[in-house]
């Protein structure tokens, strides 16, 4: 029976993403693809070529645009709120290395167990591609993965060669992806017509239901028009009538006219002492005097004022829309403070990148054969030899400073420059901000050799030169 690769497939993901994204990550289901799974959607292909001992087999490694925007903005340190549904040139790049990572995992799992029938085994990745998933005919031995990472789902598809089916009896049996059968056209279209002449009918019906009333009711209208023709000409009168009535008993028709003479009074005025004279035994009502208010300005509580103020406009100023654009702000703020945590626990962790081999340098020491040191000059050697280390501590190193986190870009961009010592640190300046140092180069031209080349390849990053002791280096990166 030939052993079976299944879990240790699974397991490839998983410690692949843990390494390179520093997140937990697991499989939630294997189903066998269906071609609704890759509909409308671009697709990364890299093959990986597998030498077992006793057989070679291609793995065919299938990479949605959007789960790779979840791992490249996640490798990167950004926010994972926008996800492309395209390709660009430092996704290719960082999916290339994360199924290289992924290759590699695999194949030391399988050396480590020594497996009678595979034997050990090497990889390399044959060959790569961009193309949508529509272009995929066949897919009869490719299955599809999901993978949990922490709040959001991955999906990706491995197709595998006829050969290593044995070898996958776990993955092999997984049932297809479960979609909702489609219905065909054509039943589609009779479902349509029965509806329309069931409608049909319907208003059929109804017409001839309103004709056979129509004519039972004929006879009997005649009649009952000319009667309500009278009832509705007496009620007219009557109510003509009435109306005139209450409009003239309202108006003062029939009360008698009281005469008065017009008397102007000041409300602010004081009243005189004696009580106002009665004419025509009509009494008249004397109001009192209104109070004056004096308002002193001294004696408001702005304070006071000002915070009832800002109470009753605190919230009616803003719109929904500016409301709903604080609350992203504060979404993205919070988001960007958790980001810089992880990135700084990050950075303590690995504080720089060796982008070209370390060589130790050898120093030899010249000795004049005819010189004889004495005993008593041995101090004065070892003298002279600590301080010249102090004066090559002390003395300027040429770095190359940026904020930008391309570090494939960087990396490549090291590597053309002539440089023997350069590195990529990632260190955080006095606003805790992340600060990428490239260096130390050897000279000046080769520090203004890599911001060139930094320069002309994108303009919008943002580049500088900065020369500092390796002491100043060391305690902005906290290597010491």
């Amino acid at each position: 029976m030939a052993t079976d690769l299944s879990k240790l497939i699974q397991d490839s993901f998983t410690l692949t993403i843990n390494g390179l994204l520093a997140k937990d990550a697991r499989i939630l289901k294997i189903t066998k693809a269906h071609v609704r799974d890759l509909e409308d959607i671009q697709i990364y292909k890299i093959d990986s070529l597998f030498n077992f001992s006793t057989l070679s087999s291609k793995f065919s490694f299938l990479i949605p645009a959007k789960t790779a925007s979840i791992l490249f903005n996640t490798m990167m340190g950004s926010p994972i709120t926008d996800l492309a549904n395209e390709y660009d040139d430092d996704t290719e790049d960082a999916i290339g290395e994360f199924i290289s990572n992924t290759s590699g995992s695999l194949t030391t799992e399988i050396n480590g167990l020594e497996l009678e029938d595979i034997g050990q085994t090497k990889f390399n990745i044959s060959h790569k591609e961009l193309l949508r998933g529509e272009d995929i005919k066949n897919i009869e031995n490719t299955y599809r993965f999901k993978i949990e990472l922490e709040d959001h789902e991955l999906i990706l598809f491995i197709g595998f060669e006829e050969e290593m089916i044995p070898f996958i009896p776990e993955i092999a049996n997984s049932e297809v992806t479960f979609y909702e059968p489609r219905k065909e056209p054509q039943e589609e279209e009779e479902i349509i017509e029965e509806i329309i002449n069931s409608n049909q009918q319907n208003k059929k019906d109804e017409i001839e239901k309103t004709k056979e009333d129509t004519k039972e009711i004929e006879p009997s209208t005649t009649n009952d028009t000319k009667l309500k023709k009278i009832i509705i000409i007496v009620a007219s009168f009557l109510g003509f009538i009435l109306l005139t009535f209450f409009i003239l008993l309202f108006s003062g028709f029939f009360e008698e006219e009281v005469v008065l003479e017009p008397t102007i009074q000041n409300p602010l005025e004081t009243p005189p002492a004696e009580e106002a004279p009665v004419k025509n035994d009509i009494e008249i009502v004397q109001y009192p005097t209104v109070k004056k208010v004096i308002f002193n300005s001294s004696e408001i509580d702005r304070e006071r004022l000002n915070n009832k103020l800002s109470g009753l406009t605190k919230y009616t100023v803003l719109n929904k829309k500016q409301l709903e654009a604080q609350k992203l702000a504060e979404k993205n703020r919070l988001f960007e403070q958790e980001r810089e945590k992880e990135l700084l626990a990050f950075s303590k962790k690995n504080h720089e990148e060796t982008v070209i081999e370390k060589k130790e340098l050898n120093i030899p020491v010249v000795v004049d054969p005819e010189i004889k040191l004495e005993a008593k000059t041995l101090p004065e050697v070892q003298q002279k030899t600590t301080i010249q280390q102090k004066e090559t501590t002390s003395s300027q190193l040429h770095y190359v400073m940026t904020n930008s986190l391309k570090y494939s870009l960087f990396k490549s961009l090291v590597q053309e420059t002539a440089t023997s010592q350069a590195r990529i640190s990632i260190c955080n300046n006095t606003n805790g901000k992340t600060t990428i140092y490239i260096g130390p180069f050897e000279t000046e031209k080769l520090q203004k050799t890599m911001i060139d080349l930094v320069q002309k390849t994108d303009t919008q990053i943002d580049i500088s030169s900065v020369n500092i002791t390796e002491q100043e280096f060391n305690a902005r990166c906290n290597l010491e």
